[in-house]
């Protein structure tokens, strides 16, 4: 595989998870901190939930006909836009950011990795092959976004940054990269043009292709235990005393374990289950513990397992599920799946 393409997927994945990073490790604790009271933030989110839910499907769509490096970067400037928007002090551009927010991550969800699989489809590699390639990159590109994350949490920690400050950074870090990366690296999309035709075969293929239920399945999981942990982790960080930047040592160690099991993951045979099937069970198992920590201790084990369980997992749904995707909707595919879980 081209080395090119690898540094492409993994400039876009690591400015992606560094931004969101930034924004994810403050953005509960500002919310509470302008005076938002925990049901006004769980409206909120759900106002980012349903706008990616809804855009999710079309934008696969769109990133199939017309590119997936630009449909992926129009998602990087709405993120970097909302942020902007959602630390505005006015109450209209909160809800508005929200919205665009939740535009913004639909669009970039299918996008990058598809336009990383097409490339792999030029080389004319084996399916044997395509298929290691597909789970060694992913796994190699989660442990090393997540290792650049690691750094960020621990180079932002001793500044004392203000909760503001780091969202601003998070907003510009999307809009530059995102142009960034279109700017530098051939984009490439579908033979099919017609829109119509594009969606009509996604569903049609997610139909017939029963694993790929199962992934949805896993998906909506994935997005439930996701959604309590952001909701969780931050309220409870605060009341043990761990507040403004220095909530990015905590994040920080949620990544260590991200990155450890993707490198683990890269090594091992991929049909080593009982891994996978392990993991999934201290997901949950963890986010309870993690909610009713009393000591700092407790707290932050649980957020390592956490951390390391849910690295073991989304290699397997968000690589795997490529093997049974034409080239031709992948995108829209991947977007309908995505689509599906979050309504679920």
């Amino acid at each position: 595989m081209s080395r090119n393409n690898v540094i492409a997927l993994l400039w876009g994945e690591s400015s992606l998870k560094i931004s969101s990073i930034l924004y994810g490790s403050v953005i509960t604790a500002y919310l509470l901190q302008e005076g938002l009271t925990n049901y006004q933030i769980g409206i909120l989110w759900s106002i980012v939930l349903f706008s990616q839910m809804i855009f999710d499907y079309p934008t696969g769509g769109f990133a199939d006909k017309y590119g997936r490096l630009k449909i992926f970067t129009i998602g990087m400037l709405f993120m970097g836009l909302s942020l902007f928007m959602m630390i505005s002090e006015n109450i209209f551009l909160l809800y508005s950011g929200a919205i665009i927010l939740g535009v913004g991550e639909s669009q970039v969800s299918g996008t990058l990795f598809p336009w990383f699989i097409h490339t792999l489809d030029e080389k004319g590699l084996s399916e044997l092959e395509r298929k290691e390639s597909i789970m060694k990159v992913n796994a190699q590109t989660q442990y090393t976004t997540n290792f650049l994350g690691i750094f960020i949490g621990f180079l932002i920690a001793p500044f004392d940054l203000k909760y503001k400050t780091i969202l601003m950074i998070a907003g510009c870090l999307y809009i530059l990269n995102g142009v960034f990366i279109y700017s530098f690296f051939k984009d490439n999309r579908s033979e099919e043009r017609d829109l119509l035709k594009i969606g009509k075969k996604s569903i049609g293929i997610f139909w017939k292709e029963h694993k790929l239920w199962v992934y949805t399945l896993a998906m909506t999981l994935h997005y439930i235990f996701y959604s309590i942990y952001l909701f969780i982790w931050q309220p409870r960080a605060n009341s043990l005393g761990i507040l403004e930047s220095k909530l990015g040592f905590v994040q920080s160690l949620f990544l260590i374990g991200m990155a450890v099991s993707g490198f683990i993951v890269k090594h091992i045979n991929i049909r080593t289950y009982f891994v996978y099937f392990l993991a999934s069970i201290l997901i949950p198992i963890s986010l309870v513990y993690i909610y009713d920590s009393s000591n700092l201790k407790a707290y932050l084990s649980f957020m390592f397992i956490l951390s390391l369980s849910n690295g073991f997992i989304i290699p397997l749904i968000f690589g795997s599920m490529h093997f049974f995707i034409p080239d031709d909707v992948r995108s829209s595919v991947v977007s309908l799946i995505s689509s599906l879980s979050s309504i679920f």
